[in-house]
């Protein structure tokens, strides 16, 4: 399905950051800049690109996969550690063989010891530190497919929540039933830890689920992901058991009507400190602005937070093919707390919900 169009490929897209930053080759060794330009998941390796040849270095555990399943490189090559030099020797050889002077790494991944290693081993060539923490910002459309997946999957997970969560039940026991919605749908693994937080324990944006009975009349903040074939979802759901607290119910109508409205702003060439700004504004209105203790959102893809960030501090434009999360919140301590989040693609002229599960408060 075609949801965005597409103004350059991964490729295209390299080959013109070689030119903007005037490096002859680029050097990637974070596991997710690899596997976006190889869709070939490794937890060692570097990847080579130069206008001419682009090399994915593995090791022995992933050599013989990598040769069958990696794709967008003309080369998949073992870093051996017999070769005079070690892999260093063997990169050498080939910056020399694609007339690479200056190479690009990775400044906002690069450990200081592998930096350390490049300067020491890579003599021969001037290294250039690039930020590439917005390469991965503008999906393809087969990459908006797996998150759309990754989507359909948390949709899937809390819904059976909502039709097995009873009184009584821990909080670990439905991040179990998150869990194994999970493995059930055929994502790869959860994305990140999952958040349950009952009643009082709604106040921690962050609450790890306890061994906490859920009461009746409490809300339950949800916060869960998957990712399928790489590619992160992100989605917080506040349910609730009986009757919560005129005041409880209040503060959801609240994060409620402000999601909403941050939501329905997004289009192209509006930026996401405005979609915070919209969220927050609202939040403030009601007298719950200082009850608002984060940024409203993020973008989602092959981590689970990537550039751009939705929030005060990072005034970018909008674009189509972005996905971004939109998740106010309200947490009072001694209170409770209320989190909605959705996934949301920018398309040409607005905006495409990614999650499609129920956002109104569900009662049980």
């Amino acid at each position: 399905m075609e949801y965005v169009k597409v103004k350059l490929d991964k490729k295209a897209k390299l080959e013109q950051l070689l030119e903007k930053y005037q490096v002859d080759g680029i050097l990637f060794h974070s596991t997710v800049n690899r596997f976006w330009l190889s869709e070939f998941a490794s937890s060692e390796g570097y990847l080579l690109f130069t206008k001419t040849e682009s090399i994915l270095y593995l090791d022995g555990r992933y050599i013989t996969a990598g040769k069958k399943e990696a794709k967008n490189v003309t080369n998949v090559i073992e870093m051996t550690t017999n070769h005079p030099g070690g892999f260093f020797g063997m990169l050498q050889i080939d910056l020399v063989k694609n007339k690479v002077k200056t190479l690009a790494f990775e400044s906002d991944y690069l450990t200081y010891l592998t930096y350390q290693n490049l300067t020491t081993n890579l003599s021969s060539v001037t290294l250039k530190p690039v930020d590439f923490s917005e390469l991965r910002a503008i999906k393809t459309n087969s990459e908006i497919e797996a998150l759309k997946q990754a989507c359909a999957i948390g949709d899937i997970a809390i819904n059976n929540v909502i039709n097995k969560i009873k009184v009584g039940m821990t909080e670990r026991q439905v991040e179990q039933i998150i869990i194994n919605s999970f493995v059930e749908a055929g994502a790869d693994k959860p994305s990140f830890d999952t958040i349950v937080a009952s009643g009082l324990r709604g106040a921690l944006p962050h609450g790890r689920a306890t061994d906490k009975k859920i009461a009746n009349n409490e809300l339950i903040t949800i916060d869960f992901g998957c990712i399928y074939n790489g590619y992160c979802s992100d989605t917080t759901r506040t349910i609730g058991l009986g009757t919560p607290s005129s005041k409880m119910l209040e503060i959801y109508d609240v994060v409620y009507e402000a999601q909403s409205l941050g939501i329905h702003a997004i289009k192209p060439g509006v930026t996401t400190a405005m979609i915070d700004k919209i969220c927050r504004d609202y939040i403030i209105s009601k007298g719950y602005g200082e009850y608002f203790t984060h940024s409203t959102g993020h973008g989602v893809g092959i981590e689970i937070h990537e550039f751009p960030r939705v929030s005060p501090f990072c005034d970018v434009l909008l674009e189509p093919g972005m996905v971004i999360t939109v998740e106010p919140g309200i947490y009072i301590p001694d209170l409770g707390g209320v989190r909605i989040e959705d996934d949301i693609l920018v398309t040409e002229n607005g905006f495409h919900l990614l999650t499609e599960a129920k956002r109104e408060l569900i009662l049980i």
